[in-house]
């Protein structure tokens, strides 16, 4: 049972919480976020938890919002299959702590790109999130 809310910002709001993460999402795809929002909900359920995402297409209206959202972020989910091309270069140049997904590998020039930049690339929300918890399992037993 979630103990406190998950805050869903978009364009122009701003909210700058005193305790828990700030996550942002750069996806179009309602299913992402949502996604992000569960593996939230299960991880911090006794904080409150800011969710960031444009929603819809990042354009030159919401860019400066976006970006902004990103640098203030603890992690920033970028579905590589619903990017554009704005919002490739935002995330290349945002020097942001980025997870990159790619459920269906459709800009496959973008996935050899970044994998050749010792990027990671995630087939999944699930599959980040199980790479997350065998971290902590090593460090744990270290």
């Amino acid at each position: 049972m979630r103990e406190n809310a998950i805050y869903t910002v978009t364009p122009p709001d701003l909210l700058l919480p005193t305790s828990g993460p700030i996550v942002t999402v750069i996806s179009t795809d309602k299913d992402f976020v949502d996604g992000v929002e569960t593996l939230y909900e299960n991880i911090f359920n006794t904080v409150s938890v800011a969710l960031y995402h444009p929603n819809g297409q990042i354009t030159e209206k919401n860019l400066a919002w976006l970006l902004s959202a990103m640098r203030m972020s603890d992690t920033v989910y970028v579905d590589l299959d619903n990017l554009n091309e704005l919002g490739i270069a935002l995330v290349l140049l945002a020097q942001s702590k980025n997870v990159y997904i790619s459920e269906r590998n459709k800009k496959q020039g973008i996935v050899k790109l970044l994998n050749s930049t010792n990027h990671q690339i995630f087939e999944s929300i699930k599959e980040y999130s199980q790479y997350v918890i065998e971290g902590l399992e090593f460090d744990a037993s270290i």
